[in-house]
């Protein structure tokens, strides 16, 4: 039967396994083919997408997991755990509110179909896929840190 520190690193693994595949998604394919509808649906698929994002479950997934990190790290005190918590809580926390968030709720103020929309999406794709990347390449070594730790 598993301990308890081997189910929280499992929901850890699972977790963080989870989001970097949201935010593998957007970077492989997402913003891509919101590239290809042209900027003024683009944007406002992107809104629409962010104002659903935030009354999903993935937002329980994405806090729980820093929570969990948290938890792990305590209980196991181990360095890829502690490392795998960081790595994780930068990107949910620091990445996601001081890169992407911003850019987000810039966005949400976009005319989709006024004068500005295709500078726009240029720099809101550009920047925001950065900080994406960013956060993609944190949560999937914190979900191999958190493997690791088992």
């Amino acid at each position: 039967m598993p301990t308890l520190q081997q189910i929280v690193l499992l929901l850890a693994v699972a977790g963080s396994g989870l989001i970097a595949g949201v935010c593998f998604a957007f970077a492989s394919f997402l913003m891509r083919s919101f590239d290809r509808l042209g900027a003024p649906a683009a944007i406002r698929a992107m809104q629409s997408l962010n104002a659903a994002i935030l009354r999903s479950t993935t937002m329980a997934v994405w806090f729980g997991t820093v929570i969990l990190g948290l938890v792990a790290a305590v209980m196991t005190g181990g360095v890829p755990t502690i490392a795998a918590a960081v790595l994780y809580g930068i990107g949910a926390l620091l990445i996601t509110g001081r890169g992407n968030v911003p850019l987000n709720e810039a966005l949400d103020e976009v005319d989709a179909d006024g004068p500005e929309a295709a500078e726009a999406w240029a720099q809101y794709r550009r920047r925001w896929g950065r900080w994406n990347a960013l956060r993609t390449v944190l949560f999937a070594l914190a979900s191999m840190g958190f493997a690791w730790s088992i």
